[in-house]
């Protein structure tokens, strides 16, 4: 009998990494809102998270790395990474600039 992916995830570290996610998802775009940082800012902070969780998604698929604590970790960094990218692409639509 084979298993869904879904039941045989480890919950003790998918369920905060979610929370974890989705509150920088959250917090990013609120923190434009109040003007807090510049639009170019916010575009850098896109691309450089986006380029670094890609290296190290990369990374964390290698042969000798997948499956051992270096893997988990990067993996873990991968998302956070993604999350602060997505969280600062929406803050784009949400800038509001300070007032003067």
């Amino acid at each position: 009998m084979e298993l869904f992916a879904v039941i045989a995830t480890n919950l003790p570290l998918v369920l905060p990494l979610t929370l974890a996610s989705l509150l920088i998802v959250i917090l990013i775009p609120r923190a434009a809102k109040r003007g807090s940082l510049h639009i170019p800012g916010y575009v850098g902070i896109a691309f450089l998270a986006g380029a670094f969780g890609f290296l190290a998604g990369r990374f964390a698929g290698m042969r000798s790395v997948a499956g051992s604590v270096l893997g988990v970790v990067l993996s873990i960094v991968f998302f956070l990474s993604m999350s602060v990218a997505a969280g600062s692409l929406l803050a784009l639509f949400f800038y509001q600039p300070p007032e003067i």
